[in-house]
């Protein structure tokens, strides 16, 4: 069985790259997951994940979802297309002042499992290269 590493080579941390990755407005959405893509001139996948305040207050859930994440990139990094540097963002739509978050949204958040991660992932990842060969 081959072993899988998240290397610090394949992360996208510098607040340059993300801003590149966000300029290239290449992305897709599903429910609370953004994805954005943008050619890194490797010839490797690289990953960078973040999570907005708006999708839980507490730091805890925040890590979960990065955890999740990543996990689910480590894991699948083989069958996703070289050459891009992937970003995905965890975000709700945030309400109007004065109203209550959306209860639905937060327990979406709170309950989310690896699976659900996983799969939105492949599957948005999949939109993104039938959108790239348009």
């Amino acid at each position: 069985m081959n072993r899988l590493y998240f290397r610090k080579s394949q992360r996208v941390v510098s607040e340059a790259d993300f801003s590149r990755v966000l300029s290239h407005k290449c992305f897709v959405c599903s429910r609370m997951l953004r994805l954005y893509a943008a050619p890194n001139g490797f010839d490797i996948p690289r990953f960078g994940v973040s999570a907005s305040k708006s999708c839980g207050k507490k730091a805890v859930l925040r890590n979960r979802l990065k955890r999740l994440a990543r996990e689910a990139f480590r894991l699948r990094q083989n069958e996703i297309p070289a050459g891009y540097d992937y970003i995905l963002i965890f975000t709700q739509k945030m309400p109007k002042k004065g109203t209550e978050p959306n209860a639905a949204a937060k327990k979406e958040a709170l309950t989310i499992q690896y699976e659900d991660i996983e799969n939105l992932f492949l599957r948005m990842i999949q939109n993104l290269v039938r959108e790239k060969g348009r």
